[in-house]
């Protein structure tokens, strides 16, 4: 073949290969099931036209005349390389994995910006001797000692660390459900020393964020703030009406600080997971990822605003031994990063001597109050307040008490908080049948648990926890979740919320009253819901309820008994059962035998074409080539792409299992 054929059949197949670009991105997608990027598919159109001049080099060059019938076989080269490479560039770097050009720039600052804060949190670690940390979990006197070293050690570091780390230690102190004791309760007692914003970077976004100077709003407000923490700090204020106001101001540029303070908590937590047993035990990803969503959620003060709305219409209705007070909101100046409220006059009981003046019979009383109310928010109204610690309890001058912060509100639905009340009941009377069935009820219990042994462990709590003499704690919680667990269970994330609203609650009972039993107490708020179930004005409200219920399936009661009745009259009852009726089912059948036949044919093509390329016979297309080689290598490169298409498959389903 001569330099100008040589040349022009390049050029054709350069052309060739430009348009094969346009629609290998369509046949990727239809053989790897996956979008392909500009960038990749130009990659592969490259290597393909490279490898197809190297076929062209040996097998069409050398060959005095072009024969057409090689077009095929090029063709399939460039098809069959321009997937290996994709489907090799999947299986390495998934798409999205790889930040775009216009990223780049950011992306380098905020990894830099990290890794500053790395070597920060590094030096802080080690200060504290928080590293190398590896949690004993041993129930003796030496892994209790050791737990506490370790927890000092890690408050100390939150403290140091600042930012949001500090709050992020807070939210873990309310986590019983997941961390020994001896974390949690040292975790309660973090602190941090955060000196105020500076007045005038405080004044640009109070009037940035209400649309005019602060001054038109309010008549009067202290530059000197009331409290200051990680991320606001709370002014107080006086309106034109000469109403005392709480004004609480996101610290300036503290969203980036948190930001960057959230993600590596994120990635921190995935290495730990990866790295240490412990840690995949505790379930660190999962926590790291709660704790730091409730994080992101404080930095918008609406979510506050609407949980605080939320939380004063349902305890105006609460009956007035259960009744707490809450601030009232100023909707109509409150945004993303200001709060206005009624300012309340009173004392923390995170402060020593808030409780001074208080007998020990009012002190009982309160923290009854304070029981009756969570409980009362969590079964009848559905949103209560899951961050009751001291100090979001205040103390009002006429010996009441109010809640504070508004940022952590959970919510459940009716039916969950149904079963909740069934948990409950069971546990006032002890009784461990009931309380196993109503556990039980949240879960699915999958086909290999025992549930003979879940209700036995179940049953063995309770008389142990639950029983004569016993005293109810946080722990008690974490033990329940525990139990679940060991046994492959998760609990619905509202009922663990609910826990660890109770179980926070508990040590704030604790603090209002040394002495409060909190079994009794839930016990007896039991008894009263179940004799008020059983007056006559509730029954017949749940009995109205019920029916009104039940009135559609009564009205359509009577047409299906009489299809029931004649089909079985005239002997044409039938039952019709539906095999692989879960979609998942289906699904997973589906892959099964479309991955099936893909190996077979990939296997039945390869055979093929191995006795093809192999062959002597047939007729000449050149003089090194014959047609039944022809058609081999068309097979091999069809065998090919099938096989990659199975491999692919295979190598992206284990590495979405790990």
């Amino acid at each position: 073949m001569g330099l100008a054929q040589i040349i022009g059949n390049i050029l054709i197949m350069a052309v060739a290969t430009v348009l094969a670009m346009l629609v290998i991105g369509a046949f990727a997608r239809g053989v790897l099931g996956v979008r392909i990027g500009t960038v990749r598919i130009l990659i592969a159109g490259v290597l393909a036209l490279g490898a197809e001049v190297g076929f062209e080099s040996r097998a069409v060059w050398p060959e005095s005349e072009y024969n057409p019938a090689l077009l095929l076989v090029q063709v399939g080269i460039i098809l069959l390389v321009a997937t290996a490479f994709l489907v090799a560039a999947e299986l390495l770097v998934p798409q999205g994995t790889v930040p775009r050009p216009s990223h780049v720039v950011r992306e380098t600052r905020s990894t830099m910006a990290r890794a500053r804060r790395y070597s920060e949190l590094v030096r802080i670690a080690t200060r504290n001797k928080l590293v190398p940390f590896k949690l004993n979990t041993a129930q003796t006197s030496a892994g209790v000692e050791e737990r506490t070293r370790q927890a000092l050690a890690l408050r100390a570091a939150l403290e140091d660390a600042g930012g949001a780390f500090v709050k992020l230690g807070q939210l873990l102190s309310t986590r019983t459900d997941m961390l020994p004791p001896e974390f949690t309760e040292t975790l309660r007692g973090l602190q941090q020393t955060v000196p105020a914003a500076p007045w005038d970077e405080v004044s640009e976004v109070l009037d940035a964020e209400l649309g005019r100077p602060s001054g038109e709003v309010f008549s009067h407000i202290d530059h000197t703030p009331v409290a200051a923490a990680s991320i606001g700090q709370v002014h107080v204020a006086t309106l034109d009406t000469g109403e005392r106001v709480a004004v609480k101001v996101q610290r300036p540029g503290i969203v980036p600080l948190v930001e960057r303070d959230v993600d590596i908590t994120r990635r921190i937590a995935t290495r730990l997971a990866e790295s240490t047993s412990w840690a995949r035990r505790v379930g660190v990803e999962d926590l790291a990822r709660s704790l730091t969503d409730n994080l992101l959620d404080e930095l918008d003060y609406r979510i506050e605003a609407s949980n605080l709305a939320a939380l004063a219409s349902t305890l105006a209705r609460h009956p007035a031994d259960s009744r707490l007070r809450v601030p009232e909101l100023h909707a109509g100046l409150s945004t993303k990063r200001v709060l206005v409220m009624e300012f309340l006059d009173g004392r923390t009981l995170s402060d020593p001597g808030s409780l001074d003046t208080l007998s020990a019979e009012e002190r009982s009383m309160l923290a009854g109050r304070l029981l009756r109310s969570i409980l009362t928010q969590i079964m009848d109204d559905g949103v209560f307040h899951s961050d009751l610690h001291p100090g979001n309890i205040l103390v009002l001058p006429d010996a009441s008490l109010a809640l504070l912060d508004f940022g952590s509100v959970g919510r459940i639905d009716s039916q969950v908080r149904g079963q909740i009340t069934d948990l409950l009941l069971a546990f006032s009377r002890g009784d461990s049948v009931a309380f196993a069935d109503a556990l039980i009820a949240f879960v699915e219990l999958p086909d290999d648990v025992d549930e003979y042994a879940l209700r036995r462990q179940i049953g063995d709590f309770v008389s142990r926890r639950l029983g004569p003499g016993a005293t109810l704690d946080a722990s008690a919680f974490a033990e329940v979740m525990e139990v679940l667990s060991s046994n492959g269970l998760t609990a619905p994330p509202q009922l663990t919320v609910a826990f660890r609203a109770i179980a926070t609650a508990e040590g704030t009972l604790r603090v209002l009253s040394p002495d409060f039993d909190l079994v009794a107490e839930a016990s007896a708020y039991a008894q009263e819901r179940i004799s008020e179930a059983q007056r006559p004005a509730s029954l017949a409200r749940t009995a109205a309820d019920e029916l009104a219920g039940l009135l559609p399936l009564l009205r359509r009661l009577p047409q299906r008994v009489d299809r029931i009745s004649g089909a079985l009259a005239s002997g044409r009852l039938s039952v019709n059962v539906r095999m692989l009726a879960d979609h998942r089912d289906r699904a997973l059948l589906r892959e099964f035998f479309n991955l099936a036949a893909i190996t077979f044919l990939a296997g039945v093509f390869g055979v093929m074409a191995a006795m093809l390329l192999t062959s002597t016979g047939g007729p000449e297309i050149t003089d090194t080539l014959s047609l039944y080689q022809l058609f081999g290598y068309l097979l091999v490169v069809t065998s090919g792409v099938l096989t990659l298409r199975v491999l692919f498959d295979v190598f992206r389903r284990r590495r979405g299992r790990g």
